[in-house]
């Protein structure tokens, strides 16, 4: 999916209209439509203000990517957002069942190092 495509299917998934985009980034409503058929693309500025808005990465608008998701203002690495999107199709029982056998490796691997810790020479 390209830019046009992927801003198309943002704003229609956030139920925006191309004006109340344009204002929100500060752009005339024209500005939208343009994009959305291709006849303009965004400065730099603007196609950073857009990815902003929608939390999703720079290289998602332009589709490079398919991962959308981002933690503050880091993108993820695709493992990390792979195992992100297979954990958003879990039900509830299964997610409560991941997030303790994680615990559970989390511990095991602080116990691990806390007794390679106690093996070192002083």
């Amino acid at each position: 999916m390209d830019f046009s495509n992927r801003l198309k299917h943002l704003r229609q998934k956030y139920k925006l209209t191309q004006g109340e985009l344009a204002a929100v980034i500060g752009l005339k409503s024209t500005a939208i439509s343009n994009y959305e058929s291709k006849r303009n693309e965004p400065s730099f500025d603007k196609l950073i203000s857009l990815s902003e808005y929608f939390n999703v990465s720079c290289d998602y608008m332009l589709g490079i990517t398919d991962n959308t998701l981002r933690i503050g203002s880091e993108d993820l690495d695709n493992d990390t957002a792979d195992f992100f999107m297979l954990y958003k199709r879990l039900n509830k029982a299964n997610t409560n069942e991941i997030k303790n056998y994680a615990r559970y490796l989390l511990y095991k691997q602080e116990k691990l190092a806390e007794s390679l810790k106690d093996l070192r020479p002083y």
